[in-house]
């Protein structure tokens, strides 16, 4: 079946293209609940006007139908269900100015149901190798009839549009694996059976629901904040939200307005005080709407904002729970494992003579963060420069002393809904500065790099999942996602360096004891803005999505969104970290776009990037300040291997550029 399409540019300039479809049999996911029907849409360029230029603004577009018998009928963003369906055919048809055309796909449901995401088809198909852009048509709690699509004209093909969950617009490729569009379609199903292998669909009938988000991030996304990924999620969801945080807050003003649906301004402070609980039950009875739940995703805020729910008759976990597991040196002694807890240098010194203490030692924040205040002490000395050392302001005076474990570190990340495990995951993260075996230049337990999936052996995995998923069963967590930080202790393996390469390898001395999971603290919450998007690009799981589900108590679709793709992760990926180093003056444009400009390969190897800083930005010395931070964030992926992953991030490492000067007494600046 085919017709013709007419875009009008102007002074009657236009371009006429060929439109062929043909709908598919029924697809069923591997579970056999969810079945959908594709429908192929070929587009081929006929003839165009010498001067026709595409106009600037979507709203300019004037397309036409043209029936058999010339004439032509206007159609307008309506007619395509939605001005997202309106704008994917433009992109369509202007992808079409070439000998072989364009081709996209739409995806149908074909079971009754709501959409449990209204972003579930761009979500599963993100860095899918064979489309350019995938687009959602759906609309939050929308319901699928599952009726089949036969359409034999092009309104009826538009109709389809508006039955459609979503559309792909295939790449243009002419590569040796897919030479026709034939079998670029056919790969095409197998990842379309690989992503969606899910119930992503459900015949509860959804209610729109309002939470509460205390701290609504203190970064915005023009600066690398998690705004976008948690209010995003939000809006696909259905869940209107209300935030509290400080007057003057980036969501305060106008230009974020549209992702919250109030903002009740409250005094957030660094540090909870005593008064934070209070302060949150007052705000949230003052306000003249409904509040179905509270959550927060700041460490600090867990405990008094879960004694809030209480107060407010609201659902929550146990403030005990998270009480516990935000306390470094409580959550080590409920392990069982040998701490203790001092508040000076006198202290300290005292406790490490009185119990023989052995060195190395690590000394942390009981409330830290951002791995800051964390110091592998190597004797005495050492011991009283770091406690005089610590940042009190920002993680409070109380640290602990524990056994330094020297083996390798992972990011560990469990989904739990009623204390069953869901999702687990974990990276692998490289040594930082200051561990025995550390590489950095900066002598810091700052990050550096985290590569997933693990390539720990599997007995090891699979010995952290299981011990670490009785820890958090243990502190009183049954629901939620938990972002743990977790060694093997007498691991079979090791960092080492081949071939001038950094990677995990088999041990050159066997260890003399049986491996074991070595806990270092608790997260009860998504691990931050680029770990969270590496696992939504590899796996296709979001954690912030469902942290707002599991705040509203929404099981169903926590359950359904956990679901990995069928096959697995869909590439490696590492999360490569370029920490500052010194303190100054960022005098530098974003290096991001810089590295780009100068090696457009390497962007197309990284799937999410952001530069912190900005030319003429305050840049604080973490050696003086006990601040960490970093300059920017790339997460590089390969389908090859990890050898090839591990490549691209230490070229990525090597290539970036920035400079950080220090200003003179005299005005002067100073290259660092």
């Amino acid at each position: 079946m085919s017709g013709v399409i007419v875009a009008r540019g102007e002074n009657s300039t236009e371009v006429r293209f060929q439109c062929k479809w043909h709908a598919n049999n029924t697809a069923t996911d591997a579970s056999g609940v969810i079945s959908w029907q594709s429908i192929d849409i070929f587009f081929k360029e006929k003839s165009r006007s010498s001067s026709f230029s595409w106009p600037t603004n979507t709203e300019e577009n004037d397309l036409l139908i043209e029936v058999p018998t010339g004439e032509q009928h206007k159609i307008l963003p309506q007619d395509f269900g939605s001005t997202a369906a309106f704008q994917f055919v433009l992109d369509c048809i202007s992808a079409a100015n070439n000998k072989h055309g364009s081709a996209a796909r739409l995806a149908v449901p074909q079971s009754h149901g709501y959409i449990i995401r209204s972003d579930i088809i761009p979500l599963r198909l993100l860095d899918c190798a064979l489309v350019t852009s995938v687009v959602a048509f759906a609309t939050p709690h929308q319901f699928f009839d599952g009726k089949p699509m036969r359409p034999e004209a092009l309104q009826q093909l538009f109709n389809a549009l508006t039955a459609s969950a979503g559309g792909m617009l295939l790449k243009n490729t002419c590569s040796d694996r897919i030479k026709t569009i034939d079998s670029q379609l056919s790969h095409l199903n197998i990842e379309l059976h690989n992503r969606l292998s899910f119930p992503w669909l459900s015949m509860q009938v959804p209610k729109r629901k309002t939470l509460a988000l205390v701290e609504g991030g203190r970064r915005s996304p023009d600066h690398g904040g998690n705004g976008e990924a948690v209010f995003k999620a939000a809006e696909a969801l259905g869940i209107d939200m209300v935030v509290l945080d400080n007057p003057g807050h980036w969501l305060d003003g106008p230009r974020w307005s549209h992702w919250r649906k109030a903002f009740i301004p409250i005094e957030c402070t660094l540090q909870s005080d005593p008064v934070f609980t209070r302060r949150v039950v007052d705000a949230i009875s003052s306000y003249d709407g409904h509040i179905d739940a509270i959550v927060t995703f700041c460490d600090h805020y867990k405990e008094p904002v879960a004694e809030a729910a209480l107060q407010l008759s609201l659902s929550t976990c146990s403030p005990e729970a998270y009480a516990l597991a935000t306390d470094k040196f409580r959550l080590r002694r409920f392990e069982g494992d040998e701490a203790y807890r001092a508040s000076s240098m006198e202290q300290a010194t005292s406790i490490v003579l009185e119990h023989k203490l052995e060195f190395p030692l690590i000394m942390k924040p009981c409330t830290g963060y951002l791995s800051e205040g964390v110091f592998r002490v190597e004797n005495l000395s050492q011991l009283e420069a770091d406690a005089q050392s610590l940042n009190v302001e920002r993680h409070g005076a109380d640290f602990a002393i524990e056994r330094y474990c020297d083996g390798p570190e992972v990011d560990a990340n469990f989904v739990l809904c009623d204390g069953e495990l869901l999702f687990f995951e974990a990276s692998d993260e490289f040594p930082k500065g200051a561990d025995v075996n550390g590489y950095g230049s900066v002598k810091s337990f700052v990050e550096l790099g985290n590569i997933l999936p693990s390539n720990l052996p599997g007995d090891e995995l699979a010995l952290l999942r299981d011990s670490l998923h009785q820890s958090l069963l243990r502190v009183g967590f049954q629901d939620g996602i938990y972002h743990l930080e977790a060694r093997v202790a007498n691991s079979r393996t090791e960092y080492a360096i081949k071939d001038d390469v950094l990677d995990i390898t088999e041990r050159s001395v066997p260890a003399k004891a049986a491996p074991s999971a070595w806990l270092i603290e608790i997260n009860p919450r998504p691990p931050g803005i680029q770990a969270s998007d590496a696992t939504k690009h590899t796996y296709g799981v979001d954690y912030w999505g469902l942290g707002l589900l599991f705040a509203l108590e929404d099981r169903d679709r926590v359950k359904q969104l956990s679901h990995p793709f069928a096959q697995g992760p869909q590439y490696w990926c590492e999360m490569v970290f370029i920490p500052v180093e010194k303190g100054g003056v960022f005098d530098s444009e974003d290096v991001c776009a810089e590295l780009f400009s100068r090696r457009p390969d390497l962007a197309d190897c990284v799937s999410w990037c952001h530069c912190f800083s900005t030319k003429g930005d305050q840049v604080l010395d973490p050696s003086s300040t006990g601040v960490n931070s970093w300059v920017a964030h790339f997460n590089v992926f390969s389908r090859s291997s990890r050898a090839h992953v591990l490549e691209i991030a230490e070229c990525v490492r090597q290539e970036v550029r920035f400079s950080v000067v220090k200003i003179s007494f005299q005005g002067m600046k100073e290259n660092e």
